[in-house]
């Protein structure tokens, strides 16, 4: 503890003397090592942050493995498309949450920084793995449901069981291709192993900061990031922008006003912003390498995997009766309209839900 406490004197000395002298920037290794320090010993700040982070990472864990136990006794909902790619998504959020959550309350517990060694690049390499897993599956939860809304007579025959393999498969290949690449960035950039990292888990912007040549590494991220924000938009936009006018054009000759279609999109477009707002907050941020930036990061990403299980999931009426199941509550079960009617007759994005 003393020596950490010289540890922060230190920074925080080198960023005011460098400060005061106008001439030379403080370093950015002195500027990251001060705010860590200032937020470890502020008691308002830690206190609430090992809370929050508690309760998302409790949260989280129970609502997801208690969905995924649901969906795997179901022999009604297991191999359907929709449900196949629900699994996939639990799955990637509780990597997401077993990831990111122990290192943060570790460093908050013990107000101890990161060592840079070949576990923080496990960690890097399983966080990245599991965010873009994550991201993957919401977009093409997104196609999904534009295929069973706007093209119901042929969903059976484009969805299938292979066809949703093939699509689980790539989704997971081309997450293990940007953590791999990410890794091999990070060996070739000369990194700085043994020394202490100031954030609390290995996100690329920590990582960052231990490379001698960066250069690489941050054009990666960036490009990535970029790539990944624009695709996210023009998935939900041409998605539910197509549910939407559908649901519009088959109450044109009515004369009405479908409600719960706006409604429905407008829930499911929160929805999909809230999954980008870390990567978007993580964007607008990379030219910054604030530790109370890091901080507030950590807690962004702990909460789509709390979110992800209530909006997909709960809400529906088949998951509620295969959960009831599982608790061993008998249920009635109400009788489901084909495919094929749904293409034609439900106006609205409302099979969504």
């Amino acid at each position: 503890m003393e020596a950490a406490l010289r540890g922060h004197d230190a920074a925080c000395a080198n960023q005011s003397a460098a400060s005061a002298n106008g001439t030379q920037p403080a370093s950015v290794t002195d500027v990251t090592y001060c705010q860590f320090w200032s937020i470890v010993y502020n008691d308002v700040v830690l206190h609430v942050s090992i809370v929050l982070i508690l309760v998302f990472f409790s949260f989280s864990l129970v609502v997801n493995v208690y969905l995924l136990l649901g969906l795997e006794h179901s022999e009604a909902l297991s191999w359907q498309p929709r449900y196949m790619l629900l699994k996939n998504l639990v799955v990637s959020d509780l990597l997401q949450t077993l990831t990111m959550a122990p290192s943060a309350l570790y460093c908050l517990f013990y107000c101890q920084m990161l060592r840079f060694s070949g576990w923080c690049l496990a960690q890097l390499f399983m966080a990245t793995l599991a965010i873009i897993t994550s991201l993957l599956t919401v977009f093409f939860m997104a196609l999904e449901r534009y295929v069973y809304i706007c093209h119901g007579i042929h969903y059976l025959s484009i969805m299938t069981n292979v066809r949703m393999y093939i699509c689980l498969v790539l989704i997971w290949m081309l997450a293990l291709f940007v953590a791999t690449t990410r890794i091999i960035l990070v060996m070739s950039g000369q990194p700085r192993f043994g020394q202490n990292a100031p954030g609390f888990v290995c996100e690329p912007g920590v990582v960052q900061v231990q490379l001698t040549f960066k250069l690489r590494f941050e054009i990666f991220n960036k490009a990535t990031m970029v790539t990944f924000l624009l695709l996210a938009v023009f998935v939900f936009s041409f998605s539910y922008g197509r549910m939407y006018q559908e649901a519009r054009q088959a109450l044109q000759p009515f004369q009405q006003d479908n409600a719960c279609a706006r409604r429905t999109v407008a829930f499911y477009l929160g929805i999909f912003f809230l999954q980008l707002i870390p990567s978007f907050f993580k964007f607008v941020t990379m030219f910054h390498e604030e530790a109370d930036f890091h901080l507030f990061v950590v807690l962004l990403v702990l909460v789509p995997p709390c979110i992800n299980p209530l909006a997909y999931g709960y809400r529906n009426m088949e998951v509620h009766q295969a959960l009831k199941h599982l608790c061993g509550f008998r249920v009635s079960v109400r009788p489901l309209v084909s495919v094929g009617t749904l293409s034609v007759s439900v106006p609205s994005p409302e099979a969504a839900e």
